[in-house]
C-alpha cells in the first residue's frame, strides 16, 4: 500500500529502515522512499552532484583546526608577543579580545551579506582574509596593527563557524548529518588538545612571528586544496525582489521559539564551560591538588576529541540521549573536579582520582555538545537554519566573554572555589530548555506519523 507523507511517496509493503529525526532512538518502520526522497539541505541548496562527506568534512575539519587555533594560540605566546610590541601583557592579551569582538561582529551581518555566495567560494574567501590577516599578524610592527590584523582574523572566524553546518548539510543526507558534523568540527577541538600546546612549543624554540608566518602558510595550503576538491554547494536562492525569502531571515528565526531555547541552553553551557576552563589553574593551584594542571589540561583535549566524534556519529539515531548524557557529564566532572580542588575536604588520593574522572567527562561534554548544539540548531531553526546558526555563532562568542568576565569578577571578589560549583549549576540549568526542544522534536515526529494519506 502506498501512502503520501508529507510529499514523499512511501511503499510500506517492503523492507523496513530506520528513519533519522526520531529523537528517542530513532523508530525502525516498515517504510521505503519510493522515488522522491528529501533534499539534503534545509536552507542551503543541494550539491549538483553526488560527493562523498567525508573528504569534505575532512577539509572542513582542517579549516575548524586552523580557525580556533589563529584565536587561541595567542594565550600561550602572550609574554613573547607583549616583549617584542614593547607593551604589557595585559594589553597585548586584547589580542584575544579583539579576535572575539570580530567573530561577534561577523557571524550575522556577513552571514546574511553572503547568504547567496556559493559556499565552495565563499570559504574560499574566508581562507583568503585569514591568510593575509596572519601574515599580516606576524608581520606587524607595533601593538594597533597588531590588534587589526586579529579583528580581520575574527572576522573570517565568524563566517567559517556560521557557514559549516549550513555547508555541511548541502553535500550530506540527513541521516548522516551528526556523523558528519562530528567529523568537520573535530578539528577545532584537535586545536585546543594539538595544536595549542605544539604552537606554544615553536614559539618558544622559534619565535611568535614565525608561528603566525606557518599558520599563513597552513591555511594557504589548505585553501588550495579547497580550490582543487570542496564541493560546490549553492547559496540561498533570492525571490523576484532580489531579496533573501522571509522564511530563511534572521526575523523567521527570531520568532522560532526552539531557536531561542536553543540560544538559551548554549549560553548558560558556555559561560559555565569558560567559568571553569578560563580559570582552571588558579582553582587547581589554590586546592594544591596532586596533578599538575598540564596534565588536567590534556585529559580533557583528548576526552574532548572523543566527545566531538562520538556525539556526532551516535547523534543521527540518539540525539536525545546523548545530548543529555554530553551535558550530564559536564555537570558531574566540575562536580568531580570542584570536590577534588576543595581543600581538605576528601583524601589526596580520592580527589586524584576525581581529578582524573572529573577532567575526563567535562572534556567529553565539552567536545560533545559543541557538536550537537549544532545539530538540534539545524533542525530547529528548519528553512532559516543558517540565519539561526548565525545567532548560535554570535551567542556563542558573547558567551564565552561573558564567562571569562564574570569569573574574573567572582575570582576577585568570592574566590576560586566557587567557580566551578557555579558553573555546574549553569549546565544543570542549560538541561532545561534542551528537554522541552527535544520533546517538542519527538511531538513534531510523532505528529507525522499519524498523518499518512493514501493514496
Amino acid at each position: 500500500m502506498a501512502l503520501l507523507r508529507r510529499g514523499r511517496v512511501v511503499d510500506n509493503s517492503r523492507m523496513g529502515i530506520n528513519i533519522p529525526g526520531f529523537m528517542n532512538g530513532g523508530l525502525t518502520l516498515p517504510l521505503v522512499v519510493a522515488r522522491h526522497p528529501e533534499p539534503m539541505s534545509l536552507s542551503v541548496g543541494q550539491v549538483a552532484r553526488p560527493v562523498r562527506p567525508l573528504p569534505a568534512a575532512i577539509l572542513l575539519a582542517g579549516v575548524g583546526f586552523i580557525t580556533l587555533l589563529t584565536e587561541i594560540l595567542p594565550a600561550g605566546l602572550l609574554p613573547q608577543i607583549a616583549r617584542d610590541l614593547g607593551v604589557s601583557v595585559s594589553l597585548a592579551g586584547q589580542g584575544i579580545v579583539a579576535f572575539a569582538i570580530g567573530c561577534i561582529v561577523a557571524a550575522i551581518p556577513l552571514t546574511r551579506a553572503t547568504a547567496t555566495w556559493n559556499r565552495r567560494s565563499l570559504l574560499l574567501g574566508v581562507l583568503i582574509v585569514s591568510a593575509l590577516a596572519n601574515l599580516g599578524t606576524a608581520m606587524a610592527p607595533e601593538i594597533v596593527t597588531h590588534l587589526g590584523t586579529r579583528f580581520v582574523a575574527g572576522l573570517a572566524a565568524g563566517v567559517v563557524w556560521a557557514m559549516i553546518p549550513g555547508y555541511v548539510r548541502g553535500f550530506t543526507g540527513p541521516g548522516r548529518l551528526g556523523a558528519t558534523l562530528g567529523v568537520a568540527f573535530i578539528g577545532g577541538t584537535m586545536s585546543f588538545a594539538v595544536g595549542v600546546p605544539l604552537g606554544t612549543l615553536l614559539g618558544t624554540s622559534m619565535g611568535w612571528r614565525a608561528v603566525f608566518a606557518i599558520i599563513a602558510g597552513l591555511t594557504v595550503i589548505v585553501g588550495v586544496i579547497a580550490a582543487l576538491g570542496a564541493p560546490r554547494v549553492p547559496g540561498i536562492h533570492r525571490g523576484a525582489d532580489a531579496r533573501i525569502p522571509v522564511e530563511q531571515g534572521l526575523a523567521a528565526a527570531l520568532r522560532t521559539p526552539a531557536v531561542l531555547l536553543v540560544l538559551a541552553a548554549v549560553a548558560l553551557s558556555v559561560i559555565g564551560q569558560n567559568l571553569g576552563y578560563t580559570y582552571l589553574t588558579p582553582i587547581l593551584d589554590f586546592g594544591g591538588v596532586s596533578l599538575n594542571p598540564s596534565l588536567v589540561f590534556g585529559l580533557f583535549g583528548a576526552a574532548s576529541i572523543i566527545g566531538t566524534f562520538g556525539s556526532g556519529r551516535l547523534s543521527d539515531r540518539y540525539l536525545t540521549a546523548t545530548l543529555v548524557a554530553a551535558i550530564t557529564a559536564g555537570i558531574i566532572g566540575l562536580a568531580g573536579i570542584a570536590l577534588a580542588a576543595w581543600p581538605g575536604l576528601v583524601p589526596t588520593s580520592v580527589g586524584t582520582v576525581l581529578l582524573i574522572i572529573g577532567a575526563l567527562a567535562w572534556g567529553y561534554a565539552f567536545g560533545g555538545y559543541s557538536v550537537l548544539f549544532q545539530v538540534v540548531m539545524a533542525r530547529a531553526g528548519g528553512d532559516a537554519a543558517d540565519a539561526a546558526q548565525s545567532m548560535l555563532v554570535t551567542v556563542w562568542n558573547l558567551s564565552i566573554a561573558l564567562g571569562g568576565m564574570i569569573g574574573g569578577l567572582l575570582l576577585a571578589g568570592i574566590g576560586a572555589l566557587v567557580l566551578l560549583p557555579i558553573a555546574a549549576v549553569l549546565m544543570l540549568l542549560a538541561l532545561i530548555p534542551v528537554l522541552r526542544v527535544l520533546a517538542g522534536f519527538r511531538a513534531e515526529d510523532a505528529a507525522v506519523l499519524r498523518e499518512p494519506v493514501a493514496v
